[in-house]
């Protein structure tokens, strides 16, 4: 899968999540679902992440090439142990992303090696699609459409989402205006 296709169907299931289990869609979750979304492919050099990763993306790639340990379960919950230590929307949310990223990626052609390190055959099933490919340009508009319908139809996320960014926005204005008042005197 494509970045951007990653992005807009980890969202779409983290909107269903919040949808089912009134899970508050805040910023912070919506960040970290997106982060987390990505964070698999930073094995790939050439990925959205890897062409940001001053470097880690090409060391990881030598070592476990694409789509290695990195698309395990075993990748997934040390990054959900490393979430757990710091509970948080945002660390919720990139543990649902890492998650729901291979989940993408398993419904590829060249699937994941789910369990990686102990294993790295790859289950193969009958429905896929081939990334770049019209069915993955159809998967996006699908989740974009069911993405925006949850947000701003059946479950109402966006006026969560809106109170959870002027809440942040209104921290960082105190915080800025603290450390200017201790700056000043």
């Amino acid at each position: 899968m494509r970045y951007k296709t990653h992005i807009v169907s980890s969202l779409t299931l983290g909107a269903g999540i919040s949808i089912i289990t009134h899970y508050p869609f805040h910023i912070g979750y919506v960040v970290g679902i997106s982060i987390g979304s990505l964070l698999p492919d930073i094995d790939e050099p050439n990925s959205f992440i890897g062409r940001r990763s001053m470097g880690l993306a090409t060391y990881i790639n030598k070592k476990y090439g694409h789509r290695g340990i990195t698309h395990s379960l075993f990748a997934w919950i040390l990054i959900s142990i490393v979430c757990l230590i710091i509970p948080s929307p945002l660390t919720l949310g990139i543990s649902l992303g890492y998650l729901f990223h291979l989940l993408g990626d398993f419904f590829s052609v060249r699937s994941i090696p789910v369990f990686a390190p102990l294993n790295y055959n790859r289950p193969k099933i009958s429905i896929t699609y081939r990334t770049g490919s019209i069915t993955e340009n159809v998967i996006l508009y699908i989740f974009s459409i069911l993405l925006f319908y949850f947000i701003f139809g059946i479950g109402n996320l966006h006026i969560y989402l809106f109170h959870s960014i002027a809440e942040v926005i209104s921290s960082t204005i105190r915080i800025l205006l603290k450390l200017l008042e201790v700056s000043i005197t």
